[in-house]
């Protein structure tokens, strides 16, 4: 038999009146820590389907969902209820596979259902995953004081409506009144109001215009953070420009915007920021001027929303209806009391990315752009619509409608600390993030975060090389591909179509990276990083006006150090996308280049053919391209990290010939190797080579 006791309902424990359940514990961490107490409770549940035990922060029954089901025949109301959230959540249950972790914390109460079978039959799929338990807000007034007392250890929160009912607009309005009485590090100067901005009509009668603000301009107003998608978007252009200021109809906007516009009135407010109308599209010199202030034009808004769960313009973010799973359940024998089992929130703020590939839980849309990476993360306020609630985040607080804890990873607060080192480590997560989501015209590389650029250089005064600082240059250069991101497959690493970044940046290739500080221990207490390399001089052409913007052929940095020339290069390996090897010294090394890699030939200067390395336009998916013998490249010494030990690493950029200037290199990769002398591992001495200087493009 299954049932861990004959007997579920237990005598009561000494301190208490009511009777208890040996398998559930009333979902009450006082029992559960009192009845782990009582002589002889450990020997009651001899069956290997169950398990209890107490720790630091809470109590963790681990039992099989048949256990739930035979204590409820033996009475114990809360394991009734827990047999209906079992049917709600498994409902293609097994008779011994299904178990469940219930979590009873002094502030929250949890399921995590761990189904055997995990597949859909029938047209129902098993969940697994997190459930809480709590009681909804509005149900506590039709509670007796008895029942309200015997219920008291379940946690009260409010329930998740639809981001367009009346409850939602409330806590929206109750978030932005708390943001702007309490929070002073959140206030604003708002001396530098966009050029444009949509004015709503005030009596909500669906009209729009384009409205020029003049210089004194000091409103409020609401920006929006969306995706663009592959909708024919209503856009400002020189041909209409002037229609657009005579007026139009709100209909005529997209859905997202049209929601925007609501919100926007809902508040109070008249004036809306939308790119696609605020900047004029087909004018280069008021795009370059105005994507240059994306960090005013968000910092200074009223409050910025984020239609998270919009893929496109013309798809709704207040009509978005899906919601967590959500079963609610009335006590029989207590009516008044109502028990609510809610799946957890897993997107925007809860989102795991470290789930990969395999996650089941797609993030939500503006999550995989890249212009809203920073449309996030300007503001000084934003409401985001996410796929599951709606999120709350300032320079103060982050919070959402679930009240679960948000996850640490994420970026809101990246640029915040005073730090410099710290805001150098941040940074480059931010480049980690932003290299991972996608843009519709790859040459917004620059521009899509050049807000945060203008953000990290009003903050440290650091000068900007194409993506990188030149006060910490050293360890911008030491960049790589990730190999093995879990959202990204290695076929997918390309070079972009066009231009968009010299190759010593990250934004000269299509993929995933890890910089530096995010993957490596150099900046760590015991290690030292020693340069080995300079800059001389650095020549970033700029393609406009925004110093943060678009750069053109010919960017490049003029170095110091030593350079070991001619090393032959072989590959590429069989079992790793773009791994070469070479030999260095007494050491074979594989390294992974940046992208896949091809021989190119050239007339050197002394008038002899050569072979040397470049990046190569062939797609990834194409299948690798076997290097020609005789390809040469350079290594470049540019820093060592020594511990206290003697061990280390020597930290090196893999150069090709310039296809473009023979007398100029190009970045292939970089090789980070570890040495340890008292295995054999021995340090590569360039102490012989002279210094040279070097033009890398």
């Amino acid at each position: 038999m299954l049932n861990p006791t004959s007997g579920v309902l237990s005598t009561p424990l000494t301190m208490r009146s009511e009777p208890w359940c040996d398998v559930c514990c009333n979902l009450n961490l006082d029992i559960a820590r009192e009845a782990e107490l009582t002589p002889g409770f450990n020997n009651r549940h001899q069956n290997s389907g169950y398990s209890a035990s107490g720790f630091k922060t809470g109590y963790q029954i681990d039992c099989l969902c048949q256990f739930i089901k035979e204590s409820k025949s033996s009475g114990c109301e809360f394991c009734k209820f827990l047999d209906k959230v079992i049917d709600t959540f498994i409902p293609n249950q097994t008779s011994h596979g299904d178990s469940m972790l219930l979590h009873l914390r002094e502030d929250s109460t949890s399921i995590y259902f761990l189904p055997s079978n995990p597949n859909t039959i029938d047209g129902r799929t098993n969940f697994q995953g997190v459930v809480y338990i709590y009681q909804p807000t509005d149900s506590l007034s039709g509670q007796s004081p008895q029942s309200r007392s015997a219920y008291a250890h379940i946690p009260v929160l409010p329930d998740i409506k639809p981001p367009n009912s009346k409850e939602s607009s409330n806590h929206l309005k109750t978030c932005l009144k708390i943001c702007t009485e309490t929070h002073n590090s959140c206030k604003q100067d708002l001396s530098s109001p966009p050029k444009r901005l949509l004015h709503i009509g005030v009596h909500g009668d669906g009209s729009v215009r384009l409205y020029e603000t003049p210089h004194d301009f000091r409103e409020p107003y609401i920006a929006l953070s969306y995706c663009w998608g592959k909708s024919n978007v209503l856009k400002a252009e020189s041909s209409n420009i002037q229609s657009l200021k005579h007026g139009f109809n709100l209909e005529k906007l997209p859905a997202a915007i049209q929601d925007a516009a609501q919100v926007t009135h809902n508040l109070g407010l008249k004036y809306l920021w939308v790119d696609a109308l605020c900047i004029i599209q087909d004018s280069k010199m008021d795009w370059e001027e105005q994507s240059a202030k994306m960090c005013s034009i968000y910092e200074n808004a009223h409050l910025t929303i984020i239609a998270s769960s919009s893929d496109a313009a013309n798809v709704s973010f207040l009509n978005h209806s899906a919601r967590p799973v959500t079963f609610r359940y009335r006590v029989p024998e207590n009516p008044g009391v109502v028990l609510v089992a809610r799946a957890e929130c897993k997107n925007g703020h809860h989102f795991d990315s470290s789930a990969g590939i395999g996650n089941p839980v797609a993030p939500d849309p503006t999550t995989l752009r890249g212009w809203t990476l920073q449309e996030s993360i300007l503001p000084t306020r934003a409401i985001s619509y996410s796929t599951d609630e709606l999120q709350w985040h300032c320079q103060s607080i982050r919070s959402c409608e679930c009240q679960r804890k948000v996850n640490d990873h994420q970026v809101a607060s990246i640029l915040t600390n005073g730090n410099q080192l710290e805001t150098l480590k941040q940074w480059d997560k931010l480049v980690c993030i932003y290299a991972q989501r996608t843009l519709t015209y790859p040459e917004d590389k620059f521009p899509a975060i050049s807000g945060i650029s203008q953000l990290v250089h009003k903050q440290t005064g650091w000068h900007y090389l194409a993506g990188l600082w030149e006060e910490h240059l050293i360890y911008q250069l030491l960049w790589e591909r990730h190999s093995f991101h879990p959202f990204f497959e290695d076929t997918d690493t390309s070079m972009p179509a066009k231009y968009r970044a010299p190759s010593f940046s990250w934004a000269s290739v299509e993929c995933p990276v890890v910089t530096f500080t995010a993957g490596h221990d150099a900046t760590e207490e015991n290690t030292v990083l020693y340069e080995d390399a300079r800059l001389v001089k650095s020549e970033i052409l700029l393609s406009g006006v925004d110093p943060f913007g678009r750069v053109e052929p010919g960017s490049c940095l003029t170095m110091e150090g030593r350079l070991m020339q001619d090393v032959e290069l072989h590959g590429p390996t069989e079992d790793r996308y773009a791994a070469y090897y070479v030999t260095l010294g007494d050491r074979d090394l594989t390294f992974e280049a940046d992208i896949q890699l091809e021989t190119f030939c050239f007339t050197g200067s002394n008038g002899l053919l050569q072979r040397s390395s470049r990046r190569s336009a062939r797609h990834a998916d194409q299948g690798l391209i076997e290097l020609e013998s005789g390809t040469m490249i350079s290594v470049f010494l540019i820093a060592h990290a020594r511990n206290t030990e003697g061990t280390g690493t020597q930290y090196f950029l893999f150069l090709g010939t310039s296809p473009s200037n023979h007398n100029a290199y190009e970045r292939l990769g970089v090789l980070m190797m570890g040495c340890n002398p008292h295995e054999g591992y021995n340090w590569l001495d360039f102490g012989d080579m002279p210094i040279q200087r070097i033009m890398l493009l």
